[in-house]
């Protein structure tokens, strides 16, 4: 984690805690969201909280969000690294030395019309699967109630050796200001355009369910979009916001780049503090 003075590490930021507290900016960069990552985020947010006279239930549904969007930029991240992988052996098949192969692959990834384009040579259940069996076995591990086969530790050290090649990286800034507390998420993976089209769409029939008084309903299987990438994290976050009383469309911004996905999400001070149970 770093400001303006000074870099510390998971261990140092306890030690610290309570005057980081007292600090109004904040740019963490994280490799994952393991328990002891889980864990001083968790201190120093809630701390924060505690610090402005959050009102308990609002520090709930905000700290959920935020666990949401990072988890979010994770499936992002390790999504991107595996439809970089199938594209690749899919245009080394048409004959192309490995080095060339590469090349193209850069010049596709970086050209939004192009990697749009892919999407259809690449399995998105596919994709979708092995996304979940990567958190499945990172959740495995954590808990320590299994063994990992051979096959699926070689499987998660290929996936964990190409995040670290890739350098895909998640960080996370926060800023008090006068008014707000704002957070800044940011993963090194692009949101594809169809992707980012049912995103969108979801949370507009999300905010028409919320002003008909039935937000909640979004979640039942005639509203829920369950493809990949289809917002339901978003819906989750967004679904916080309604239960505080705030407007998520106004609130909770994302934006796509060629490399990026950065989201923002606003919290008015003055709604934290008088959300009543």
């Amino acid at each position: 984690m770093a400001n303006q003075k000074s870099v510390l590490k998971g261990a140092q930021i306890l030690q610290n805690i309570e005057e980081l507290k007292q600090r109004r900016f904040f740019h963490l960069e994280l490799k994952g969201l393991t328990k002891p990552t889980r864990d001083i985020l968790s201190e120093l947010v809630n701390g924060l909280l505690e610090e402005i006279g959050a009102n308990p239930l609002a520090a709930f549904h905000l700290f959920s969000g935020l666990m949401e969007a990072l988890l979010n930029a994770i499936k992002g991240n390790i999504r991107h690294i595996i439809f970089r992988d199938e594209l690749l052996k899919k245009i080394e098949r048409l004959g192309e030395t490995q080095e060339e192969a590469e090349e193209l692959l850069e010049i596709i990834m970086d050209t939004s019309p192009l990697r749009d384009a892919m999407h259809r040579y690449v399995v998105p259940d596919k994709i979708k699967r092995q996304v979940q069996s990567i958190l499945q076995l990172e959740d495995r591990i954590r808990a320590k109630k299994q063994i990992l086969k051979d096959e699926e530790k070689e499987f998660l050290t290929d996936v964990r050796y190409k995040l670290k090649k890739n350098r895909m990286r998640i960080s996370v800034k926060i800023k008090i200001t006068k008014d707000e507390l704002n957070f800044r998420i940011r993963n090194d993976s692009p949101i594809h355009n169809m992707d980012f089209g049912r995103i969108e769409e979801s949370r507009i029939r999300h905010k028409q369910l919320f002003d008909q008084g039935n937000s909640a309903d979004f979640f039942r299987p005639e509203f829920l979009d369950e493809k990949e990438s289809a917002g339901f994290g978003i819906a989750m976050i967004d679904e916080g916001y309604y239960t505080m009383g705030l407007n998520p469309l106004d609130l909770l911004t994302i934006t796509s780049g060629s490399r990026t996905t950065t989201v923002y999400m606003r919290y008015p001070l003055a709604a934290l503090r008088e959300m009543a149970f």
